[in-house]
């Protein structure tokens, strides 16, 4: 045999081989799988888990399977899936597994016993979480050495220079800092002495000012404040903002929440967006636009298909179209799917808003607990129980803690703090 015909012949040998293997490594990927007992190619649909935190183990109908972070190959069929860490819930569902189709399972595990940590030590008053949720302010108290006072004796200690309380404005950073460190309250304006009832707080809604109003006896004062400086109202009388002013203030700002609610209209499919608005109350998207929340007033049915455009469905979970007034529902935009989130009992009915994962919600029992639940209504797990004040909760940006106002003695307000409770 010649040399450029044995050439011919590895050559095509080999094409013929890499074809061969590409074939193969496509099959694999889309699911298919060699029967070694019936000795044919079977189809199957992969299960692909995650979670977080990490390293969990995976049970399909009750067996050990493998780790997270893994991809299962599994026959088309309904499988009851569940995924443990010791020391945090568990994470069960029944899930669908379609040929040829990756089904993601992102299961994220909440810690049985959270950690508590004080992110305060005065009292907070009249707390107001910004729009974007990613600060509080609120009113408090702190303990200064007079100036006014005599100069102590030589051989007075420090503990015995006379002390003072002042009224001051601090801000809470919900960021995290390296090492999983929180920030420290920083001040934002000393303020005169006067009661909680005098002092009110209001957001812009780019969350980087806030209209500050408090009452004294010389009168009322408004004052509008950047919250990157400090600010020192305790001399009086101060520049008050005109009664123009302010007005022209709010009616920016109200302005500024038309625009952005208007472009949050416009994420909602149109036959969907007129059904909410007759008969839902409560309309609130998802961090991440892709899905609605709503409570339902009156009873009314969601056409059967409300996406005009091709979707390739992946929950698997029971839907629920037909809505009943007062219960909770989600409606997910990207598979044209709407669950149930939960019917409340009229004694015991939570306040529920959005997670920052956008696949998990709040649901916040005043004065009992607070529990976050999947989007398709799946997975309640109870996250704090205990005293806090009514409604205050809100997560981290991070979603890794959350934000409560407890004075975990008992419930007195002069007493409460914030503490951040561990969710990883």
């Amino acid at each position: 045999m010649s040399r450029e015909k044995r050439r011919f012949i590895f050559t095509v040998t080999t094409i013929i081989v890499v074809i061969i293997v590409t074939v193969i490594l496509g099959a694999l990927a889309r699911g298919y799988r060699f029967d070694f007992k019936r000795k044919k190619l079977r189809t199957t649909g992969l299960l692909a888990a995650t979670s977080i935190p990490d390293g969990a183990s995976v049970w399909i109908d009750g067996k050990l399977k493998t780790a997270t972070d893994q991809t299962i190959s599994l026959p088309p069929g309904e499988y009851e899936v569940e995924i443990k860490k010791p020391g945090y819930s568990t994470w069960k569902k029944k899930i669908t597994i379609y040929k040829e189709l990756v089904t993601p399972t992102e299961a994220y595990l909440f810690p049985l016993a959270p950690d508590l940590k004080a992110l305060t030590f005065t009292s907070a008053l009249k707390p107001q979480i910004s729009p974007d949720g990613s600060k509080v302010v609120y009113l408090t108290q702190r303990e200064i050495v007079s100036s006014s006072s005599p100069s102590p004796s030589p051989t007075a200690t420090p503990s015995s220079s006379p002390k003072q309380q002042q009224a001051v404005i601090e801000i809470l950073e919900l960021g995290e800092k390296p090492f999983g460190n929180l920030n420290k309250p920083k001040l934002l304006a000393k303020i005169p002495p006067l009661s909680p009832e005098a002092v009110t707080f209001t957001w812009s809604p780019d969350s980087r000012q806030i209209l500050l109003s408090f009452t004294t006896s010389r009168g009322e004062n408004k004052l509008l404040l950047e919250i990157n400086k400090t600010y020192d109202f305790t001399q009086l009388p101060l520049l008050s903002l005109t009664k123009k002013e302010e007005e022209n203030i709010i009616a920016a700002w109200q302005k500024e929440k038309e625009k952005e609610e208007k472009e949050k209209e416009e994420k909602i499919p149109i036959p969907l967006e007129k059904i909410l608005k007759e008969n839902c109350q409560k309309i609130s998207l998802s961090p991440d636009e892709t899905k609605i929340l709503y409570q339902a007033q009156k009873e009314v049915s969601l056409p059967e298909k409300v996406i005009t455009k091709e979707i390739i469905a992946i929950s698997s979970q029971k839907e629920a179209r037909h809505l009943t007034p007062g219960n909770w529902y989600v409606f997910d935009i990207k598979e044209d799917k709407n669950f149930l989130i939960l019917s409340p009992q009229e004694e015991k009915t939570p306040e529920v808003r959005w997670f920052p994962t956008s696949a998990h919600l709040i649901l916040i029992y005043p004065q009992e607990k607070i529990d976050i639940i999947e989007y398709d209504g799946t997975n309640q797990t109870t996250v704090y129980k205990g005293p806090f004040e009514d409604y205050f909760a809100y997560p981290f940006p991070s979603g890794k803690k959350l934000l409560i106002l407890t004075s975990l003695g008992g419930k007195t307000e002069s007493a409460s703090h914030f503490y951040a409770v561990s969710l990883q």
